[in-house]
């Protein structure tokens, strides 16, 4: 047992990146959250201050990722998240033309629950949910939004 070893809950993704490389691996996320009660997410580590992270790659490669390169994040629908709020569908349109139609959930006190005023507050990341996998999102690489309700 090494003494330095920090145990962490591995997390199966795909990370797209805005220069269209997609990564798909294992991402390493705390057992317990410095900022809410229960295990880190994973829409935590990205708005977490520092600007790279650990990442295992499938075949076993590890490597050091900007996240301010990351687009958008996929991975399976492992568990309920929040849902809170209202349901808004969205499609989104990233630099570089990629798609990608969900749902995000905007519990904003009253008079700011526009989707605007949901992006504008946010730190960077945001989640995002369809019926077959979870997102998270970096609204920096966003080129446009349309509400599809």
């Amino acid at each position: 047992m090494n003494e330095y070893k920090v145990d962490k809950v591995e997390l199966p993704v795909m990370l797209f990146l805005a220069d269209g490389v997609v990564h798909e691996g294992v991402m390493f996320l705390s057992p317990f959250s410095p900022i809410h009660s229960g295990p880190q997410r994973l829409v935590d580590l990205l708005q977490e201050p520092f600007a790279f992270f650990p990442f295992r790659g499938k075949n076993g490669q590890f490597r050091l990722i900007n996240k301010n390169a990351i687009s958008h994040a996929r991975y399976p629908v492992q568990e309920e998240v929040d849902q809170i709020g209202n349901e808004v569908k969205i499609r989104l349109t990233f630099f570089g033309g990629e798609i990608l139609d969900g749902s995000i959930y905007i519990a904003m006190p009253a008079g700011k629950g526009r989707a605007q005023d949901y992006l504008n507050s946010i730190p960077g990341f945001f989640c995002m949910q369809s019926e077959d996998a979870h997102y998270v999102v970096n609204d920096k690489l966003i080129q446009e939004l349309f509400l599809l309700d």
